[in-house]
């Protein structure tokens, strides 16, 4: 084999390595961006059954935390997809804190459900797998 070849090889390996990085690191800032999102949701659940409602400190802030933590989180999953495609868990987080204020548990309820729901399909569609690939 020429030196040329060797370099081309070793190119392509190094391509590789890099692509191969590249979808490992995108698919841990999803799945962790979006557990942190499923785990906020299932803690405001757990809150608003032991405080019975959602007028309380506790529910409020964790909805708090959910929102500054999406809000960090958002920023570099922006970078991964289109910002318009993730934007509804901003949205929904946002009428999180309304119905806190209205004290309306069922469309907190309603918003909570929506916001996992989202959290599970982002999983599926930004996650890196060979469904997407093809």
């Amino acid at each position: 084999m020429t030196k040329f070849m060797w370099f081309q090889l070793v190119s392509i390996f190094v391509i590789l390595a890099l692509l191969i990085t590249i979808c490992a690191v995108e698919d841990k800032l999803v799945s962790d961006a979006l557990s942190s999102v499923s785990e906020y949701c299932y803690q405001i659940e757990n809150a608003m059954l032991e405080n019975d409602g959602i007028k309380n400190n506790e529910v409020n802030s964790l909805v708090e935390n959910l929102e500054e933590s999406w809000l960090s989180n958002e920023r570099s999953l922006c970078y991964i997809v289109n910002h318009k495609s993730i934007q509804e868990i901003g949205v929904e987080i946002i009428k999180l804190k309304t119905y806190i204020e209205e004290d309306d548990i069922k469309e907190f309820s309603v918003s909570l459900e929506l916001i996992k729901l989202y959290s599970e399909q982002y999983n599926h569609f930004m996650g890196a797998n060979f469904k997407n690939i093809l």
